[in-house]
């Protein structure tokens, strides 16, 4: 899967959020933030084919954490993008 090429992060009041670019007329009710590790992940990971696996490598080589915690934390973090519709297959 990938990050869906119309969505970018954005600073906004602060806080590091995501938001489609070029919508028009958007029902804006959710917002998305991210914090630091996700949005370092999300630079990462842009314009790039991931997996869990993939992300976890990337926690493990940046963050002292173990693999079965970053394997974790990894499938986590991908099923809050899937459920936001920010990642295609």
């Amino acid at each position: 899967m990938k990050f869906k090429a119309d969505y970018k992060v954005r600073k906004i009041a602060g806080e590091s959020v995501i938001v489609r670019m070029g919508a028009h007329n958007v029902k804006m009710t959710t917002i998305i933030s991210l914090n630091p590790t996700s949005e370092w992940l999300w630079e990462q990971l842009q314009g790039v084919e991931f997996d869990a696996e993939k992300v976890a490598n990337l926690l493990t080589g940046e963050y002292e954490v173990e693999r079965e915690v970053a394997l974790k934390d990894a499938a986590a973090w991908i099923a809050s993008l899937q459920k936001a519709e920010l990642v295609e297959e």
